[in-house]
């Protein structure tokens, strides 16, 4: 196999994102320990003992891009941070069996995430079709926010008790998740790879508008973060620009963290670096003491099973974050479906099984361009990274986004004369050689 020149800058990438993420979290040690993120130096073993994440970059070079391949980037940042965490974690688990654990897990998720590539049957949707389809996931967007309005609304800290001060229907939350984690990154991709900027910036607006009424961070950033991968993934390599969505953002917490020090709030720090990077990785570390000490879930943190069966616990974000003092941690599959659920040894099996259904992503999506991919789940492999598979799926809309991509349009290059121009500068060709006329006349 002959690397191009594409090939050559993500290998080097990933491992400068590697040093940076262990600046990152040692940064973080500092600024937040009672968050439990140890403070770390660097040691012979902790560097040694993190070096085997390096054996994964070949898997990134050599792999088409995907939306399984964003998950499995996001995945490796969250276990690469854990592995050098646990170096220096004071918790009391078998620190080494679960270092192996987890990147046996990565492993078996990866397997179906970056391999699968199984055709599906597509409809043959018009243009016209396309377009009413959007209207009416606009039209829902504004019912679901009227509805929320309707039993109030609270402008209060993000960080405080106003996210739980207004009641609503557990319908209608599930409703607002799915049209923050799905329909709205869907909708702006959907208007921004046309070239709509008006409708566009609306979405963007509207997103903003459920603030009030969710109190939630992710609102407040969706604004910024999908416009920037809109700009990430029309300007670099689908594979590059998946490193540079961590990387770009950890540069700018890390230079605030530089210039601001003498803030000891850290905002900009903490929103980027702690949550963006290190809490998926200090979930893996919690969720590995907690469970080493207590009986498995048994996946009765599903809401259905819950009712059918003795569940030990409630919601594990509350009660993780009774023990822990950190907040509620919910946490991604490798967590909750993975060590919670059946404990460290069984945590690959569960891992490859719920990279198998992420798979299925990968599958309806791949008549779409990288761009595309990339805004339309800015929000749903977050969610990923933070929340339960099932809850995932369901409560942030991201089976319903596998639906929409499917009933997508395909996007192809416009001309040859785009082509042979990307062949002229030794790019190489996109995955499944699919392109959105627009999109490939943003590629440079």
């Amino acid at each position: 196999m002959t690397l191009t020149r594409d090939d050559l800058v993500v290998g080097v990438t990933i491992p400068g994102f590697f040093v940076l993420s262990v600046v990152s979290m040692i940064a973080c040690g500092h600024a937040f320990p009672a968050m439990h993120v140890w403070r770390s130096g660097i040691t012979a073993q902790a560097v040694l003992g993190t070096a085997i994440m390096v054996a994964f970059v070949p898997a990134f070079i050599a792999a088409r891009f995907s939306f399984g391949y964003l998950v499995g980037f996001s995945l490796l940042s969250a276990v690469f941070g854990f592995v050098w965490l646990s170096f220096f974690s004071a918790f009391d688990y078998p620190h080494a069996i679960a270092r192996w654990a987890m990147i046996a897990a990565l492993s078996a998720a990866m397997i179906p995430l970056m391999l699968q590539n199984i055709p599906v049957w597509r409809p043959d949707l018009s243009e016209a079709a396309v377009k009413r389809i959007a209207v009416l996931l606009l039209a829902s967007c504004f019912a679901v926010l009227v509805a929320d309005i309707s039993y109030g609304v609270n402008l209060g800290n993000p960080y405080g008790a106003a996210r739980t001060a207004v009641v609503r229907p557990a319908l209608l939350n599930y409703l607002t998740g799915i049209m923050i984690g799905a329909v709205l990154p869907y909708l702006f991709a959907h208007f921004g790879s046309r070239s709509q900027w008006m409708p566009a910036a609306g979405v963007l607006l509207l997103a903003l508008c459920f603030y009030p009424v969710v109190n939630n961070k992710t609102v407040l950033l969706l604004p910024i973060w999908l416009p920037f991968l809109f700009w990430l993934y029309g300007r670099f390599d689908p594979r590059l620009a998946t490193v540079l969505a961590f990387l770009i953002p950890m540069v700018i917490g890390l230079s605030a963290f530089v210039i601001l020090v003498a803030d000891r709030n850290y905002i900009v720090f903490s929103t980027i670096n702690l949550r963006l990077v290190a809490i998926p990785s200090l979930a893996l570390d919690q969720y590995a003491d907690f469970f080493a000490h207590r009986e498995l879930t048994r996946f009765c943190q599903i809401t259905v099973l819950r009712y059918m069966t003795a569940c030990p616990y409630g919601e594990l974000g509350p009660t993780l974050g009774a023990i822990y003092q950190d907040g509620n941690f919910n946490a991604s599959f490798l967590a909750t479906e993975g060590i919670a659920s059946v404990g460290l040894a069984l945590a690959p099996a569960s891992a490859f099984v719920c990279g198998l259904i992420l798979s299925v992503g990968s599958m309806v999506s791949k008549h779409l361009s990288p761009r595309f991919i990339a805004v339309s789940s800015g929000i749903a492999v977050q969610a990923i990274m933070n929340v339960p598979l099932t809850t995932g799926l369901l409560s942030n809309g991201i089976a319903l986004l596998f639906l929409l991509w499917w009933l997508s349009p395909e996007q192809r290059v416009a001309s040859s004369l785009q082509s042979r121009a990307g062949r002229s500068t030794g790019q190489r060709r996109w995955p499944h050689g699919v392109l959105s006329s627009r999109d490939s006349c943003q590629v440079q």
